[in-house]
This record gives C-alpha cells, sequence and structure tokens, in this order.
C-alpha cells in the first residue's frame, strides 16, 4: 500500500482540523505542489534567517522637550520621517539629530549620520517631518563588512534650541542622592 498524506480534497469539500476527518489521498496522487511549496517555504525561510538585518529604534532623553516617534521608512532611508511632539512651553527653532549604529551591546555605538532639522512647532504642536537620515545602502554595507547579521541604528535629539534662543542639551545621567540630589555622575 502506498504511503498516505492528509492533505485537503480539491472537490469542494471543506476540512478541518478539529473533528472532521480530512480527505487521505496517496502521496502520488494529489499533493506534488503541496510539498513543492512547502520545501519552497523551508528554502526561503533558511534564507532569510541568513541575511543581515537592520533595527531602526528611536531613543528619547527623558528630560528632552521634544518626543518623536513613529519612524518611518521608506527605500532609500531608515528614518524618512519621525512624529514630533513640542512638548515644551516654547516654540521651536531647530533639533540637531543623531544617528548611532551598533551591532553588539557591548560594543561603543558609532555615529553614522545626523543633521539639523529646522521647525516652527509651536508648545503641544504635534507634526510629521521628514528627516531623511540613516541611508539603508551604507548602512547595511558597514553591516556586511562588520560580518554581523544584526545591527542597531537609533536616532536620537542632541540638541534643540527654541525661538527665543533658548537651547536645550541633554545633561549628564545624575545619581539619586538625598544629599545632593542633582549631583552628575564622574
Amino acid at each position: 500500500m502506498p504511503p498516505i498524506l492528509a492533505a485537503p480534497c480539491r472537490k469542494g469539500r471543506k476540512v478541518s482540523w478539529w473533528g472532521r476527518q480530512p480527505c487521505r489521498l496517496p502521496l502520488g496522487q494529489a499533493t506534488s505542489s503541496t510539498l513543492s511549496r512547502a520545501i519552497s517555504l523551508l528554502c526561503l525561510t533558511g534564507a532569510l534567517a541568513q541575511a543581515e538585518h537592520l533595527v531602526f529604534t528611536t531613543v528619547v532623553p527623558g528630560s528632552c522637550p521634544v518626543w518623536f516617534s513613529a519612524p518611518e521608512k521608506s527605500k532609500d532611508f531608515g528614518f524618512q520621517s519621525l512624529e514630533f511632539l513640542n512638548d515644551s512651553d516654547k516654540p521651536l527653532q531647530s533639533l540637531r539629530l543623531k544617528v548611532t549604529f551598533s551591532t553588539e551591546a557591548r560594543e561603543p555605538e558609532e555615529v553614522v549620520d545626523g543633521g539639523y532639522l529646522y521647525t516652527d512647532l509651536e508648545p503641544g504642536q504635534q507634526k510629521r517631518l521628514d528627516v531623511f537620515l540613516g541611508r539603508i545602502s551604507a548602512l547595511s554595507q558597514k553591516l556586511k563588512s562588520a560580518g554581523r547579521e544584526v545591527a542597531w541604528v537609533k536616532i536620537t535629539v542632541e540638541a534643540v534650541e527654541f525661538a527665543d534662543g533658548s537651547r536645550w542639551e541633554p545633561g549628564a545621567p545624575l545619581i539619586n542622592d538625598p544629599v545632593e540630589p542633582v549631583r552628575p555622575i564622574k
């Protein structure tokens, strides 16, 4: 007797894996296309597992007066645009953005891109802005030359300039010390 493989019949019968018996057909009769699809899927899955992967993410310093999220990618840029929110009580004039690249948590991050973004966000205003940072072709090449499979590409704010001329820059991390509550870590 030839081996039997459970496969749905193509004669209009519905098959449920809970309760009903599937139509059973001999291996040679019905499933050559099903088997070729399964083999193709397994090969594709194996190929994807070997491909390099860039993970694009945002990092917002806790004291930053501007929040940003929801990065949109394009075929050319990992950070085509971002959604910005002015969380301060002053209108913004510009932001200085920085893009870093790292392949492991223990490795230092390398600055790979950055620039100024000029905007007129009013206090409390939220807007999607094009940033055109993180060129995918250059980052993919960098990942390939590093001999790694995964790299993290992060975008963060280095400085904010307000319309009144004042600035915000991230300070040194602080220690929660009851004697000196805002003493920087040295």
